[in-house]
Parts: C-alpha cells; sequence; structure tokens
C-alpha cells in the first residue's frame, strides 16, 4: 500500500518538537500492555484496522485516506478535549495490537470509550484489559461517558458488558444500537436479552 507523505516521518526538528509534546501525554501499564499516545508510525495498523473485517461495525472497510482522517481526527482529541486514544503496545515483544480511546467522533453527544484490535489480538482479552485501564483513568477526569455500538457487533457488547457498562435505555432509543454507560447511568438496564447481540440496527 503507497502511502501519501504526510504518514511519513521527518528527521528534523519538527520530528522532535512532536516528541516532544507527546512525553506530556499519560502513558498506562497493564499486566501484558504498555498503553500510550499514538504516534505516526501507528497509522499503518489504524489503516489496517480500518480495512479488515470488522471495519463494517466502523462504517468501513476504509481507504487509506478516510483511516487517515479518523486517525488525525481522534488523535486530535489529546490537544482539543484532553483525553484521546491510546496504542496498545504488548510488553512481551514491543507489537502492536490496536487503539483504545476516550473521545469524541462527529456524532458524539458526549466522550466515547471504543476500541479497535488487529484481528491477530482478538480473542484473548486483550481489549478488556485495556479499556479496563483507559475507564478507570477517564472517570478520574469525566464522572461518565459511553461505549457506541451496533446490535450486530456481539464480540464489542460482550466486551462492553465486561467492563461493567449499562445500557443508557433513553439514549439508545433515541441515537440507536447500543449506547453502553460508564460512570453514572441514569435511564440505565443492568443487563440485555442474551440474544440481543445478535440482532442487526
Amino acid at each position: 500500500m503507497t502511502m501519501a507523505r504526510c504518514t511519513r516521518a521527518s528527521s528534523d526538528a519538527a520530528s522532535d518538537r512532536a516528541m516532544q509534546y507527546r512525553s506530556a501525554l499519560p502513558v498506562l501499564e497493564t499486566t501484558r500492555l504498555t498503553l500510550r499516545a499514538p504516534v505516526l508510525e501507528d497509522f499503518l495498523l489504524w489503516a489496517r484496522i480500518s480495512a479488515e473485517p470488522g471495519s463494517e461495525y466502523l462504517d468501513g472497510p476504509a481507504t487509506p485516506q478516510d483511516a487517515w482522517t479518523g486517525f488525525c481526527g481522534s488523535v486530535a482529541c489529546w490537544h482539543l478535549h484532553g483525553h484521546g486514544p491510546f496504542t496498545l503496545i504488548r510488553r512481551a515483544d514491543g507489537a502492536g495490537l490496536g487503539f483504545v480511546f476516550l473521545g469524541y467522533e462527529w456524532a458524539d453527544e458526549e466522550p466515547e470509550l471504543g476500541w479497535l484490535l488487529a484481528q491477530e489480538a482478538r480473542g484473548q482479552g486483550y481489549g478488556t484489559e485495556a479499556a479496563t485501564a483507559v475507564r478507570d483513568w477517564g472517570l478520574g477526569l469525566v464522572p461518565s461517558f459511553v461505549s457506541c455500538v451496533r446490535t450486530a457487533n456481539a464480540p464489542s457488547n460482550a466486551l462492553a458488558r465486561r467492563l461493567g457498562a449499562v445500557i443508557d435505555r433513553e439514549a439508545s432509543a433515541r441515537l440507536g444500537g447500543n449506547i453502553w454507560r460508564h460512570g453514572s447511568a441514569p435511564n440505565a438496564v443492568t443487563d440485555l436479552p442474551r440474544d440481543h447481540d445478535e440482532v442487526g440496527r
């Protein structure tokens, strides 16, 4: 895949300055992972995940240009809102596994906790491990946020449930899909019928 110039790092003073800016952002540690703010080289992982099976739940598969727009918009949340995406790095070998973010997308009414995992990292508990750390960190900044999950996306609904989130009934009815709430939970129910995950939006 040929990438545009904007996706490649420089070796000048500006690149050093970018590293200096990133050093002010939080780093979280879990049993198996280091969670840190994205660097430019992480875009290749973001672009790959945005075109893999499962990307249809995020309106994918995305072109490289659309993936770049999504990546930049997500990373900008650090500067604009004080929270944003973390890249998941496996401590055992330094491999990038995906992203967990607390931020805003265009239609979001409040911060959203979301996750993007590479295919090879799915089904091994990395998403739950990383999202738990980001959830706990995020609740120290804001009292409540949501995870917006399409009803047909069974793995992500299961992950939200494992995080202890509850369905916000009013928001789900108004916005569609399952709006899982972390933190204070007005209009929330503790669970869904087990077959609810399998019903398309």
